[in-house]
């Protein structure tokens, strides 16, 4: 029999609201189950205060024909009824919400096992039940660790992208096959089901993409841009994902090919994409392509579907950063970059440097100097408009051939300055980072050597906003460069893909839990 020990049926508190709640589809919100920890509960919008609410769990999808409670009810339940004896009541609020905690102890036979979950709420006439909430799922493991079920995407990928569903799935799009430094872009995306805990098939891009960018519009659609197509060569194709429609469709190209470039939508809803490498030169040293990198950056308007040229950089950019700034302007951060140079032509470089877009004056001006050059990372956001720059490939010459750094730095976006923080245990490139908790984050895997010899990492370290220090953090499964993350709906990150050990990309997935 399956049990959660201790269980506690919660009544939901009384919450004020401003306004009326309007009538919808009942959703079922479910996050947690960490061990220990707390399972929640969030059904809305009940068009009614203090309405009663069952959630219904199950070991199963059912189906359940409400039929065997109230003849007169046709509706159809995807949950079974095997665990009836666990029912979790709540009682609706004034903003339409119940809310329900069940805390949760650490009990080793729950691991890697799910509960299906629906929500309904009580009208007693003309049936007994009202309404019937979306189903869901949660899958319980120990907290604080990582965890790995098994569970596969069909094709191997670095450097894809996930992005949200509206039926609660997500979608894994593009990357490359093969080895990090010989990537076969691939065309397919797979839809993650955490119901079934599997993969399938979802719509193919209109081409092959990797290292691209994908930017969340206004209208709640995706715009893919850019990245490796057909041989390793940057490309111009853009598409648009609609998560409601599930299709890809192509859009007008960019003004010129990219990848490794920034991709930030504005407040005014256009896209501002800048640098990148506009080819991927290997004559005649695989470093010939930091000479590829642009300073060139085009505004896309979904409006009207058509690019536009934007101001230049003050300097190549690609593998850079781009943090939105609360007063709508962005900045653009590090980067590989090359100087040019007498004689020799150029030499290669990582940047300190930083611009700032205006977009109400469409003009870029210098930023800030950051304390440390660095390149291919992604920004924290710590909260209170403050970002972390942790790691990255902190110099590029032709003797070491980019090498990371473990130097970290944070960015505050009101002030405008960048503050020196405690440095890693480890240097580390092309990782994964989120939030833990109120002061802390965790930065995990990416990989150390060099951009050509990369040797991808298994551990993760914790930092403090308290301290501005690093901690050792709990190891991954698997070492992993190069990975797409996802935060799941259920509370949960996900890890895709990633080179892993030999530098072969791999298929594998794993959960932190928190």
């Amino acid at each position: 029999m399956f049990a959660i020990h201790p269980l506690r049926a919660a009544a939901c508190a009384i919450v004020s609201v401003a306004a009326p709640v309007t009538a919808q589809a009942l959703q079922l919100d479910a996050t947690g189950a960490s061990m220990p920890g707390v399972l929640s509960f969030d059904v809305w919008p009940e068009a009614h205060p203090f309405d009663i609410v069952l959630v219904v769990p199950s070991g199963n999808t059912g189906p359940t024909p409400l039929a065997w409670i109230d003849p007169l009810d046709t509706r159809v339940l995807d949950v079974g009824i095997d665990l009836l004896d666990l029912l979790f009541f709540g009682v609706t609020g004034a903003d339409g919400h119940c809310r329900i905690d069940v805390p949760l102890g650490l009990d080793p036979s729950l691991n890697d096992t799910k509960l299906h979950l629906q929500a309904l709420t009580l009208q007693f006439t003309p049936t007994l039940f009202d309404r019937v909430s979306n189903p869901n799922v949660v899958w319980f493991a120990p907290a604080a660790a990582f965890r790995d079920r098994g569970t596969g995407s069909m094709a191997g990928r670095a450097f894809g992208t996930v992005l949200p569903r509206a039926d609660r799935r997500w979608l894994l799009a593009g990357g490359g096959g093969g080895g990090l430094l010989s990537q076969i872009a691939l065309q397919s995306t797979e839809i993650y089901d955490p119901a079934t805990d599997q993969f399938t098939a979802g719509p193919s891009m209109t081409v092959q993409r990797s290292l691209h960018t994908a930017t969340r519009l206004p209208n709640g659609t995706w715009l893919l841009a850019g990245g490796v197509g057909t041989n390793n060569d940057p490309q111009a194709a853009c598409e648009i994902y609609d998560p409601v429609a599930d299709t890809m469709t192509a859009v007008t190209p960019m003004l010129s090919p990219r990848m490794g470039h920034t991709a930030t939508l504005l407040g005014n809803g256009k896209v501002l994409v800048t640098g990148g490498l506009v080819a991927l030169t290997v004559t005649p040293t695989q470093l010939s392509a930091v000479r590829d990198a642009t300073n060139l950056t085009e505004l896309y308007d979904p409006a009207t579907d058509t690019w536009s040229p934007g101001p230049v950089l003050s300097t190549p950019r690609a593998g850079h950063i781009a943090i939105p700034r609360p007063d709508g302007k962005v900045l653009l951060a590090g980067g590989i970059s090359w100087d040019p140079v007498i004689v020799i032509g150029w030499l290669p470089a990582v940047r300190a440097s930083t611009n700032l877009y205006d977009p109400v004056t469409n003009t870029m001006a210098p930023g800030p100097t950051m304390a440390n050059a660095r390149s291919m990372i992604d920004a924290l956001p710590l909260g209170n408009d403050r970002w972390l720059l942790a790691g990255g490939i902190g110099s590029l010459t032709l003797a070491n051939l980019g090498t990371p750094t473990a130097t970290a730095e944070i960015y505050d976006a009101v002030a405008n300055t960048w503050t020196t923080v405690g440095p890693m245990a480890a240097a580390r490139g092309n990782h994964k980072a989120w939030r833990l908790g109120p002061n802390t984050f965790l930065v995990a895997g990416g990989a150390a050597g060099s951009i050509l010899f990369p040797t991808p990492l298994q551990s993760t370290e914790v930092f403090s906003t308290v301290s501005n220090t690093f901690s050792a953090g709990p190891p991954m499964v698997f070492p992993r460069a190069g990975a797409a993350a996802f935060a799941t709906p259920q509370g949960q990150i996900q890890l895709f893909g990633g080179s892993s050990l030999g530098g072969q990309i791999t298929n594998s997935t794993e959960w932190y839990f928190f």
